[in-house]
């Protein structure tokens, strides 16, 4: 059995976010700690929070911004989730990896990447 996987929701969109913080109640394995609007408040939250993942909105051209590329440097242990509102575009990123397309995705088998402590 693997750990709670501690999650921050950061996305700009209330309603992909409160969506999320929903079903992600659900969960056996993912937790949910905090929820930012600002990603000013991102780094801090992480601290504060010991999260291992961060989901958050993709922008519209559907590539997560590179500002995440620092703010991995110095959280290395942070993967970033990132959804487009409508679902069709679900992207991967953490320090070892370049973005990683997970389109087709169910919600099923993304639970189950959020899960796997090992990607």
């Amino acid at each position: 059995m693997s750990a709670d996987q501690r999650i921050i929701l950061a996305n700009g969109s209330r309603l992909l976010r409160d969506m999320l913080s929903r079903i992600l109640l659900k969960t056996e394995h993912l937790k949910v700690v905090q929820e930012i609007t600002d990603r000013d408040n991102l780094s801090a939250g992480l601290e504060q929070q010991d999260a291992d993942w961060v989901i958050m909105s993709l922008p519209v051209d559907n590539q997560i911004p590179a500002w995440t590329d620092s703010f991995i440097r110095k959280h290395p242990l942070i993967k970033i989730v990132a959804l487009s509102s409508d679902g069709s575009w679900i992207k991967l990123k953490w320090l070892e990896s370049r973005e990683e397309d997970l389109n087709d995705l169910s919600l099923k088998e993304l639970f189950h990447i959020l899960e796997d402590n090992k990607t």
